[in-house]
């Protein structure tokens, strides 16, 4: 059972002075965390059901009915970045008590964002996560890749090292465990008439294709950015929770037993 006082808390703001600040309660719930940390956060466009994805983990730590807030409206509900106020106590495989963190992040090209405000989001979320959640509605195809652009602009922003080479490199040595999740995914995972894994999926849509123009390097550069920059990394795709469009607004108040059981 979750503590009556959880709830979420703002870890990052955009101040009036342009600039992220930390908030306090937060950083007091953090301070209170006695032993190892994991951080899990959840990425992605904006309006697709980041918060209500981590919601369903928290149930699982006992969080009941509350949680991040989710609202069928075109308005993003998250600002910066939120975290759970009652971090979620767990074990490892081999028995070691530790507590999960759950991040909730800004959608990264919300209508009222600049591109480099996305980037430093993205950024954020990635160096303070041991598990990392690429929300995504669809397929990987071409736009998906061209979204995960600012992947490769990360990269040139952050460095390991004060001269360091390939700095996608250099930072897939401290970066997340990456699952980039597919939503309403609804095709055939097949390859020459076999059965693939999602994990297949995901390596076939990184793997380079024959480049001449500008556009097909660039695509080549995305892909390259992110597997460097994710080492481990996984695919999970999940169908249509439901049919119904009006259930579909109301999915933050029904029932798991109520979506489709694939």
């Amino acid at each position: 059972m979750a503590l009556p006082s959880a709830r979420p808390l703002q870890l990052i703001s955009f101040n009036q002075d342009g600039k992220f600040e930390v908030g306090e309660e937060a950083k007091a719930t953090l301070q209170t965390i006695s032993g190892p940390i994991g951080v899990v956060a959840v990425c992605g466009r904006a309006r697709q059901g980041k918060s209500f994805i981590l919601n369903q983990i928290a149930s699982l730590g006992g969080v009941g009915d509350k949680g991040f807030v989710v609202a069928p409206t075109h308005r993003p509900c998250t600002k910066g970045l939120w975290m759970w106020g009652a971090p979620i106590p767990a074990k490892t495989p081999d028995g070691r008590p530790y507590h999960i963190v759950l991040l909730d992040t800004e959608g990264i090209d919300a209508y009222d964002q600049t591109g480099q405000y996305s980037i430093q989001i993205f950024s954020l979320a990635v160096l303070l996560s041991s598990m990392f959640i690429y929300n995504q509605m669809g397929g990987i195809d071409e736009a998906a890749l061209d979204r995960l652009s600012l992947i490769t602009e990360m990269t040139n922003h952050i460095h390991v090292r004060a001269q360091s080479g390939e700095d996608s490199l250099e930072l897939g040595r401290f970066s997340p465990y990456f699952l980039w999740l597919l939503r309403d995914f609804y095709l055939d995972l097949s390859e020459d008439g076999h059965q693939i894994t999602a994990k297949d999926y995901l390596e076939t849509a990184l793997r380079k294709v024959p480049a001449i123009s500008e556009a097909a390097i660039s695509k080549n550069k995305i892909r390259e950015s992110i597997g460097n920059l994710f080492p481990t990394r996984d695919c999970h795709t999940m169908v249509r929770p439901m049919n119904e469009e009006k259930q579909l607004q109301e999915m933050s108040s029904l029932d798991p037993s109520e979506f489709r059981p694939q």
